[in-house]
């Protein structure tokens, strides 16, 4: 009997002790984004810093113009993240779609001012300042927190390509263009850390997550 108690003593004692590893062990899910898109070198080889790490590619700086006429660079969202997509406002299709999603992503985020929603027009030609105010008026687009952008064609075909690396052409003798669904997730580092679909509210979900768990990132390395 005494060896029973001894026992049932030592197991009391460990209980606590148990509960405290578990704690901090598992107590905090730690969740990591992965960054897309390594630099390579001539050789296709990956590049590396000088401490070993991978280097990943980064958005290149731009400028362009936004639906209430200000001009906006990379700055402008240099203190929190945001979602990219290319579209056009006479597009019959997918953007449609694109910009409900967005619509989504604008009321999940309503109240805060770190993330940014990004749309930037393939046809700049026929999409001018006025035209995206009228498009931006038709999805309830918050003027300070969802941007959609026009400028120079080549700049804009430039960072579809380069800086995102999603396709986009104009068909030859036809107005309609080739352009991507993807919504592209931007930290403050100009990294790209996630691709979804966004035409596919499961993937927009996720997407959703995914900000969370930047945000978080950030709040907790201040």
């Amino acid at each position: 009997m005494n060896n029973l108690k001894a026992l049932i003593l030592g197991l009391l004692l460990l209980v606590p002790i148990l509960v405290f590893i578990f704690i901090t062990v598992f107590g905090e899910h730690h969740f990591a984004l992965k960054t897309y898109f390594p630099e390579t070198d001539a050789t296709g080889a990956v590049v590396r810093n000088t401490e070993g790490d991978t280097v990943f590619h980064r958005v290149p700086a731009f400028m362009l113009t936004s639906q209430q006429g200000e001009t906006i660079t990379p700055a402008k969202f240099e203190e929190g993240v945001y979602v990219v997509n290319f579209f056009f406002a006479t597009c019959p299709g997918i953007c449609k779609k694109m910009s409900s999603q967005m619509v989504r992503i604008q009321e999940k985020f309503r109240n805060e001012s770190s993330v940014k929603l990004v749309s930037i027009t393939i046809n700049p030609e026929h999409d001018s300042v006025s035209v995206l105010q009228d498009y931006a008026a038709q999805y309830g687009a918050n003027n300070e927190q969802w941007y959609f952008l026009t400028g120079p064609r080549d700049q804009i075909y430039n960072l579809a390509t380069e800086g995102f690396y999603l396709p986009v052409q104009q068909v030859e003798g036809q107005q309609d263009f080739i352009h991507s669904e993807k919504f592209m997730l931007v930290d403050k580092n100009q990294r790209i850390r996630g691709v979804y679909d966004g035409t596919d509210p499961k993937d927009v979900d996720r997407l959703v997550t995914e900000i969370n768990v930047l945000l978080d990132g950030y709040s907790k390395s201040k």
